[in-house]
């Protein structure tokens, strides 16, 4: 049980805190905070491009992806060994991350995708894994290739 002696240690702590935090804003209020241009700075050399609404709009129904490997055993692409053993449409899903599309794996490799829908037709939670595949193949076009 939490004494009241505690709870008001806990509380002036707090006020504490509070404090100072009131005083740096006071105190160094000209000090301009880094905005949005400098955050881009970050990753200017990483040719991101930006996410399209139309991407965007697909992002929850990716998120829905439970990596059971279904669409890997249905890809037609893998079956007929137009790809490497270890080309797995759930990667796409997974690691759709900045620079997913500018890496040479998903511009070599999942070119051979045959967009038959196959992987999403299987998928027991219908997410639309062609279409990502499609998006990445897309940006991919826009980003100069890395040798």
């Amino acid at each position: 049980m939490v004494s009241w002696l505690q709870k008001l240690e806990a509380k002036l702590v707090l006020a504490g805190l509070f404090l100072v935090h009131l005083l740096k804003r006071v105190l160094f209020f000209w000090r301009k905070k880094p905005g949005l241009n400098e955050f881009l700075q970050n990753f200017h050399g990483d040719n991101i491009t930006p996410v399209g609404m139309e991407e965007r709009k697909l992002f929850p129904e990716f998120q829905r992806c439970q990596v059971c490997s279904l669409c890997t055993f249905s890809c037609d692409a893998i079956a007929a060994g137009r790809a490497p053993a270890a080309f797995e449409p759930k990667f796409v899903l997974l690691g759709f991350g900045r620079s997913a599309h500018e890496s040479e794996f998903f511009f070599d490799e999942w070119l051979p995708c045959l967009e038959c829908a196959a992987c999403t037709v299987e998928c027991p939670t219908h997410v639309p894994v062609h279409a990502m595949v499609a998006i990445v193949v897309e940006r991919r076009k826009h980003v100069a290739y890395r040798k």
